[in-house]
């Protein structure tokens, strides 16, 4: 079966023989589907069951995976993101009001989708949540209205997909980009000294990943499946701790499903949020911290130096309003932001 989606300038041809797999992702891109399209730019076919995941020509044993559904759709995803060249895809929410388009970044669990949702319930427009496509070369955010992804709090699994999707209705055309009036990074300044914390899904149970690992007192690492090798690591940050970790990455990452960083439990929620404005330098620091990054599969994706991309993304925003804003109540964050727009 054929689907096809026009991704800001990807046109994209979807085709798979496994049809909840074709739902799931018609749930969460439906706003992007075309109805026909005989010239499209990315070509994927999707072969999927229980054991094999295959796109295009490339093969993937998911014999031993946790959650293949949810492998199979973030493979997906950033097979198709990775080709975006064109833009930087910030980790952050937008929505609209009158002449206003407010970015809001920040690192996950420091509350963007909730922040936006509310801000939407309460005469916002909706424009996009968790991805805000900024153009390298005009400068414009566009729209991008996926469905968004709230974390389910009577959700106690400890599979990776602990979110759930909350359809978002929105008047936005999304071929009509915007510069960005005004950017505001949420900042969480009470985490600062916490113990870093990373869930791994491993492809088996006797992996070297983490017997390596326990080798240093300083690394902590939990089981947290009783049947998958599921793995939570903790540390402290240190530079000779990073060191091992990335050497032990590099040297078993073939043995690995996938590893993220897991947002620490905030205790800044419970204060009033805190705004200031800052350079757009500042803010550009801040942004490219959280950048979401997209790795190819298929082919060579085609990357910025860290200094090259802070300079451009300066650049871009220096006419738009930077604030940084310490996370708090929502009440409190709502009431920042008004003001800040009626100033």
């Amino acid at each position: 079966m054929h689907h096809y989606y026009n991704i800001l300038n990807l046109t994209v041809s979807l085709q798979s023989d496994n049809l909840r797999f074709l739902q799931e992702f018609n749930k969460d891109y439906k706003s992007f589907i075309q109805t026909s399209n005989t010239d499209y730019s990315c070509d994927m076919q999707i072969h999927l069951n229980d054991h094999q995941l295959q796109i295009n020509a490339h093969e993937i044993d998911i014999s031993n995976h946790p959650t293949p559904m949810h492998f199979a759709f973030q493979l997906v995803v950033s097979e198709i993101m990775s080709q975006l060249n064109d833009y930087y895809l910030i980790h952050a929410g937008v929505v609209q009001k009158d002449v206003h388009t407010i970015v809001l970044s920040g690192p996950p669990g420091i509350g963007k989708s909730t922040l936006v949702k509310t801000l939407v319930s309460n005469g916002f427009n909706f424009f996009s949540d968790d991805c805000a496509p900024l153009h390298k070369q005009s400068g414009k955010i566009w729209p991008f209205p996926r469905s968004m992804w709230i974390v389910d709090q009577q959700k106690n699994v400890s599979s990776f997909r602990s979110k759930k999707n909350i359809p978002v209705s929105s008047s936005i055309n999304k071929n009509n980009p915007v510069k960005p009036t005004t950017i505001i990074c949420l900042i969480d300044d009470t985490t600062a000294n916490l113990p870093i914390q990373l869930n791994v899904s491993l492809k088996s149970q006797d992996s070297l990943f983490i017997k390596e690992l326990q080798q240093w007192p300083e690394i902590e690492c939990t089981k947290r499946h009783p049947l998958h090798p599921e793995y939570r690591i903790q540390y402290t940050a240190s530079e000779s701790v990073t060191k091992v970790i990335q050497a032990a990455l590099a040297k078993y990452k073939k043995q690995l499903w996938t590893m993220y960083r897991v947002a620490p439990i905030r205790k800044c929620f419970e204060r009033q949020a805190k705004i200031k404005a800052v350079s757009s330098h500042q803010a550009a620091a801040e942004i490219i911290s959280e950048m979401k990054m997209f790795e190819s599969s298929l082919k060579p994706s085609l990357t910025q130096a860290p200094m090259a991309t802070l300079i451009s993304i300066s650049k871009l925003i220096k006419d738009t309003n930077c604030f940084f804003m310490s996370a708090g109540t929502l009440s409190s964050e709502i009431k920042l932001i008004n003001r800040v727009l009626n100033a």
